[in-house]
Protein backbone atom coordinates (compact mmCIF):
# COMPACT_ATOMS: atom_id res chain seq x y z
CA UNK A 1 0.00 0.00 0.00
CA UNK A 2 1.82 3.30 -1.21
CA UNK A 3 2.32 5.62 1.37
CA UNK A 4 1.16 9.63 1.17
CA UNK A 5 4.16 11.61 0.16
CA UNK A 6 5.41 14.66 -0.29
CA UNK A 7 8.04 15.64 -2.49
CA UNK A 8 10.65 18.42 -1.59
CA UNK A 9 13.23 19.54 -4.84
CA UNK A 10 14.67 22.19 -5.96
CA UNK A 11 12.53 23.57 -9.33
CA UNK A 12 15.51 23.22 -11.54
CA UNK A 13 14.73 19.33 -10.95
CA UNK A 14 11.23 19.51 -12.18
CA UNK A 15 11.72 17.23 -14.81
CA UNK A 16 13.44 14.19 -12.81
CA UNK A 17 10.39 14.69 -10.55
CA UNK A 18 7.74 14.19 -13.20
CA UNK A 19 9.86 11.32 -14.71
CA UNK A 20 9.93 9.44 -10.95
CA UNK A 21 6.09 10.18 -11.00
CA UNK A 22 5.91 8.70 -14.73
CA UNK A 23 7.95 5.47 -13.43
CA UNK A 24 5.74 5.65 -10.16
CA UNK A 25 2.90 5.32 -12.53
CA UNK A 26 4.39 2.22 -14.77
CA UNK A 27 2.65 -0.98 -13.85
CA UNK A 28 5.83 -3.09 -15.13
CA UNK A 29 7.96 -1.31 -11.73
CA UNK A 30 6.89 -2.42 -8.33
CA UNK A 31 6.46 1.21 -7.13
CA UNK A 32 3.25 2.94 -5.94
CA UNK A 33 3.54 6.54 -4.73
CA UNK A 34 0.67 8.59 -3.58
CA UNK A 35 2.29 12.03 -4.53
CA UNK A 36 0.39 14.76 -2.78
CA UNK A 37 3.07 17.36 -4.24
CA UNK A 38 2.79 20.50 -6.50
CA UNK A 39 2.05 19.83 -10.05
CA UNK A 40 1.30 22.86 -10.57
CA UNK A 41 4.07 26.07 -9.91
CA UNK A 42 2.13 28.87 -7.58
CA UNK A 43 1.71 31.47 -9.54
CA UNK A 44 3.27 33.85 -6.38
CA UNK A 45 6.04 35.66 -4.63
CA UNK A 46 4.00 36.11 -1.26
CA UNK A 47 6.10 33.91 0.66
CA UNK A 48 3.08 33.27 3.64
CA UNK A 49 0.60 32.77 0.71
CA UNK A 50 2.67 30.26 -1.20
CA UNK A 51 3.69 28.88 2.52
CA UNK A 52 -0.61 28.58 3.24
CA UNK A 53 -0.96 26.15 -0.25
CA UNK A 54 2.32 24.00 0.64
CA UNK A 55 1.61 23.30 4.53
CA UNK A 56 -1.50 21.15 3.92
CA UNK A 57 -0.17 19.44 1.42
CA UNK A 58 2.84 18.20 3.90
CA UNK A 59 0.54 18.12 7.33
CA UNK A 60 -1.68 15.42 4.69
CA UNK A 61 1.54 13.57 4.36
CA UNK A 62 3.01 10.32 6.43
CA UNK A 63 6.20 11.06 3.98
CA UNK A 64 8.51 13.80 2.45
CA UNK A 65 10.84 12.48 0.41
CA UNK A 66 13.65 14.95 -0.66
CA UNK A 67 15.41 14.25 -3.98
CA UNK A 68 18.69 15.56 -4.01
CA UNK A 69 19.80 16.93 -7.23
CA UNK A 70 23.31 18.84 -7.94
CA UNK A 71 22.06 22.08 -6.48
CA UNK A 72 19.44 20.89 -4.23
CA UNK A 73 22.25 21.86 -1.26
CA UNK A 74 21.64 25.51 -2.72
CA UNK A 75 18.45 25.35 -1.53
CA UNK A 76 18.26 27.91 0.64
CA UNK A 77 14.23 28.38 1.37
CA UNK A 78 12.06 25.95 0.07
CA UNK A 79 13.53 22.80 0.55
CA UNK A 80 14.51 23.50 4.02
CA UNK A 81 11.17 25.04 4.76
CA UNK A 82 9.32 22.13 3.54
CA UNK A 83 12.22 19.32 5.65
CA UNK A 84 11.17 21.44 8.78
CA UNK A 85 7.39 21.21 7.99
CA UNK A 86 7.58 17.65 7.49
CA UNK A 87 9.29 17.23 10.94
CA UNK A 88 7.20 19.58 12.40
CA UNK A 89 3.89 17.39 11.68
CA UNK A 90 5.96 14.15 11.72
CA UNK A 91 6.55 12.71 9.50
CA UNK A 92 8.86 10.14 8.05
CA UNK A 93 11.71 12.28 6.38
CA UNK A 94 13.79 10.11 3.50
CA UNK A 95 15.84 11.31 0.63
CA UNK A 96 17.33 9.77 -2.59
CA UNK A 97 19.43 11.32 -5.33
CA UNK A 98 18.82 11.40 -8.74
CA UNK A 99 20.14 8.79 -11.09
CA UNK A 100 22.44 10.89 -12.26
CA UNK A 101 23.60 12.52 -9.53
CA UNK A 102 25.13 10.26 -7.28
CA UNK A 103 27.90 12.45 -5.81
CA UNK A 104 25.19 15.59 -4.93
CA UNK A 105 26.10 17.79 -1.82
CA UNK A 106 24.10 16.42 1.01
CA UNK A 107 21.71 19.63 1.98
CA UNK A 108 22.46 21.05 5.37
CA UNK A 109 18.64 20.62 5.96
CA UNK A 110 18.97 17.02 5.88
CA UNK A 111 21.98 16.91 7.79
CA UNK A 112 20.67 19.00 10.22
CA UNK A 113 17.86 15.97 11.07
CA UNK A 114 20.21 13.14 10.48
CA UNK A 115 18.87 11.92 6.69
CA UNK A 116 21.57 11.06 4.76
CA UNK A 117 20.25 10.71 1.04
CA UNK A 118 20.59 6.77 -0.37
CA UNK A 119 21.20 6.65 -4.30
CA UNK A 120 19.07 6.39 -6.77
CA UNK A 121 17.32 2.80 -6.04
CA UNK A 122 13.92 2.06 -6.89
CA UNK A 123 13.49 -0.66 -4.99
CA UNK A 124 15.01 0.80 -1.98
CA UNK A 125 11.91 3.89 -2.61
CA UNK A 126 9.20 1.22 -2.71
CA UNK A 127 10.49 -0.53 0.52
CA UNK A 128 10.80 2.63 2.26
CA UNK A 129 6.93 3.95 0.99
CA UNK A 130 5.72 0.46 2.03
CA UNK A 131 6.20 0.73 5.73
Amino acid sequence: MPVKTFISFRGEDEFKVWTLRGLAGFRNIPFEMDDVSLRNSIDSTDEQYIKRVIRPKIQSCKACLCLVGENTHRSRKWVPWELDMAQEVGARVIAMTFKDTGRAITPAALTRIGVVPHVWDLDWLYDQLSR
